[in-house]
């Protein structure tokens, strides 16, 4: 094993042992404070449930990052093995006011999911409180880079997509280990493209998340144990966004198709988004208006359990994000075919729930017909 694969080891460990740990811990706080999320017309879950675990993987996930910044700042010279990744110590010295940032930001998200799961807030005010966090995040600086004439566009773009990711994550919290899940294995989809272009420091963010996200499923898919909460699910989609702009995922000679990377790794959130939103629409609800429609739950309507449902949503988030690694090692024409591709599984994806779903309530409708019938 290399120094840098140990060393990626450690940091996954660490936080996945942190994260599992305190899920005991948080566990029992959430009981004792009655910070539970009780049954109802909208939950599928008979029994009240613990929903702290967004702290669990805020205070790992930061715990280590922190740690980080310290022997970065304070000890590279008295410990040998940090001489050996003097391009992650020099990353986390340079970049360390940026990553206060989106801590700061993620704390405010944190603190809005915590208050929305316990006062139910309405949409506004939820929104208006991401629209802080965003705020605090595009603070340092962070935006999608366009021309030098068109700054305040980028900025505008970069504030949707946050604003989209987030709530893109916390739509798809609908079953046990799903949004975790996802935003575990789109951790390491993107791990994998920053070894590739070699950046050291994002590697250091994303796989410290990843491990954080891992230890918490532990907790999360034993059912009704403990769930996420708008505190967790916020969180995790303010991260996901952060991460997508401390970094670029190409390298500068790369093709403009590399900067859809993101997309195609956000693909399920994204569909899931999509689709709730049209369907709601379609049907005249208003698209911020909970329901069980999510692309887990309408995959539970056409026979999967429920653990199969969110199983079959982590192959295709998997077998999109190498389509999505793919994309940094391929030319235009490449890229174009990938975009196909990518397109092609999602419509393929609606197409089948379509189909069954006809299918079924047709199905239904025959049975019921039948039983009328004297």
């Amino acid at each position: 094993m290399s120094s840098s694969s140990f060393l990626n080891t450690v940091i996954f460990l660490a936080a996945g042992l942190l994260s599992y740990g305190l899920g005991f811990f948080l566990i029992r706080l959430s009981r004792r404070l009655n910070f539970l999320d009780y049954p109802g017309d909208r939950k599928i879950h008979p029994q009240p449930v613990p929903f702290m675990g967004g702290m669990g993987v805020f205070v790992s996930f930061w715990s280590v990052i922190l740690a980080g910044i310290v022997l970065a700042f304070f000890f590279d010279d008295r410990i040998p093995f940090l001489k050996v990744h003097d391009d992650l110590v020099s990353g986390i010295r340079f970049l360390t006011p940026q990553v206060l940032g989106i801590f700061w930001g993620s704390f405010i998200i944190l603190v809005v999911g915590f208050l929305d799961d316990k006062f139910r807030w309405p949409p506004i005010q939820k929104m208006l409180g991401q629209f802080v966090a965003i705020a605090v995040l595009l603070g340092p600086g962070f935006r999608i880079n366009l021309a030098a004439d068109w700054q305040v566009v980028g900025y505008l773009i970069t504030f949707i997509w946050v604003f989209l990711i987030i709530n893109a994550f916390n739509f798809i919290d609908s079953l046990d280990g799903h949004c975790a899940g996802i935003a575990l294995i789109s951790s390491l989809m993107f791990f994998w493209i920053v070894q590739i272009i070699r950046q050291p420091l994002d590697g250091f963010l994303l796989i410290a998340f990843a491990g954080a996200l891992f230890g918490f499923l532990f907790h999360n898919f034993k059912r009704d144990k403990m769930f996420l909460g708008d505190n967790g699910s916020l969180f995790i989609g303010y991260m996901m966004a952060a991460f997508t702009l401390l970094s670029q995922y190409h390298e500068p000679q790369s093709t403009l198709a590399t900067t859809f990377i993101p997309v195609l790794i956000f693909g399920v959130p994204i569909y899931d988004t999509v689709s709730v939103v049209a369907v709601r629409i379609l049907r005249g609800i208003p698209p911020w208006k909970g329901d069980r429609n999510h692309f887990a739950h309408r995959l539970v309507k056409i026979g999967m359990s429920q653990k199969v449902a969110v199983i079959f949503s982590y192959f295709i988030a998997f077998a999109i994000g190498h389509i999505a690694i793919l994309t940094t090692q391929v030319n235009a024409f490449g890229a174009v075919l990938i975009g196909v591709i990518f397109v092609s599984i999602l419509g393929m994806i609606a197409f089948l729930e379509f189909y069954v779903t006809r299918e079924i309530t047709m199905k239904r409708k025959r049975a019921l017909e039948a039983v009328s019938k004297p």
